[in-house]
């Protein structure tokens, strides 16, 4: 082989090495890097049998393992599905052993607010989970996330008038955190009805799941329900809700938003027609019979199979 030849062939081969040592070396700093941490600040309530590992894996040590409804600080959390927390030792839980919402399981005084919740879910099958909302008023995503896909209603209580439902209809996973913040108003209107306006921090759609809120107003009451048109800022009319034999008014939504209810008393009982179609709007049923066949269409081929679905006059 002629010298020149040698050097561009020497020269050829040194280049290969280097381009090779180089990608190795990107291949194993990707591999090297790992799940990614985020430094948080935060209190979270434990649930049942949640264990303390003293590393973010399986194998490592288990430090305790922690009765329900414990708060705990969680003080970062891994891209990877661990929160690192502050129990006088650090510690590390699994998100989904956890949650931000407050206690799970029902107190131990549970209100007639709560009883009726739960009376709805187990009369169509779901399993009934209560949570306790802490002063934020914040139910975080990964929690929330954690139930998506399970036939599940998820309870919280925003106040001693107001609560809601969240049932789990859809696989669709939301994007960012529910603020059930609001701020209350009530006034009386000429004819002597009660109006209520309850004004949230943040607007949110929901769009994969139901949120089926729940108002005490009192027996033998019209409540007329109207929500807010995200685009319009307008309140529109959703339905009546008439409170016969319970004192609570239900209104299926799948938006956070602003809420006006409008109450007034009703000497009259209601037809069987009515009954059915207050009991299918406490379950959640918010698709009315003025909705077309291409809408129910779409909202049908993202159910879940199990799921339940109630047309009016189809």
């Amino acid at each position: 082989m002629k010298k020149g030849l040698l050097k561009k062939y020497a020269a050829a081969l040194l280049l290969g090495v280097t381009v090779l040592t180089a990608s190795l070396s990107a291949d194993i700093d990707a591999l090297a890097k790992g799940p990614t941490y985020s430094a948080k600040e935060d209190v979270y309530y434990t649930k049942a049998n949640c264990i303390v590992y003293a590393e973010p894996t399986y194998t490592s040590i288990v430090l305790t393992t922690l009765d329900a409804n414990l708060p705990v600080r969680v003080i970062g959390e891994y891209s990877n599905g661990w929160y690192r927390i502050n129990i006088g030792v650090i510690g590390y839980v699994k998100w989904d052993s956890v949650t931000t919402a407050g206690a799970i399981g029902l107190p131990q005084k549970a209100s007639k607010q709560i009883a009726d919740a739960q009376r709805i879910a187990s009369e169509i099958g779901y399993e009934f989970v209560y949570l306790t909302l802490n002063d934020e008023k914040i139910i975080k995503k990964d929690i929330y996330n954690s139930y998506v896909g399970q036939k599940v209603m998820l309870y919280v209580k925003i106040d001693d008038e107001v609560g809601i439902s969240f049932k789990m209809l859809y696989e669709d996973k939301i994007k960012s955190d529910i603020n059930l913040k609001f701020t209350k108003t009530a006034t009386v209107g000429t004819l002597g009805d009660r109006i209520v306006e309850l004004a949230f921090d943040e607007d949110m759609e929901l769009l994969g799941q139901i949120a089926i809120f729940q108002f005490k107003e009192g027996y033998d009451k019209a409540i007329t329900i109207n929500t807010t048109d995200l685009d319009s800022y307008d309140y529109v009319e959703m339905n009546t809700y008439y409170t016969e034999f319970s004192e609570f008014a239900y209104a299926p939504v799948t938006q956070i938003a602003n809420m006006k209810i409008i109450d007034t008393e009703i000497p009259n009982s209601l037809t069987e027609k009515q009954r059915a179609r207050m009991t299918d709007l406490q379950r959640g049923i918010k698709y009315q019979s003025y909705d077309n066949k291409e809408y129910r269409s779409s909202i049908h081929s993202r159910l879940r199979k199990d799921t339940e679905y109630v047309d009016y006059n189809y």
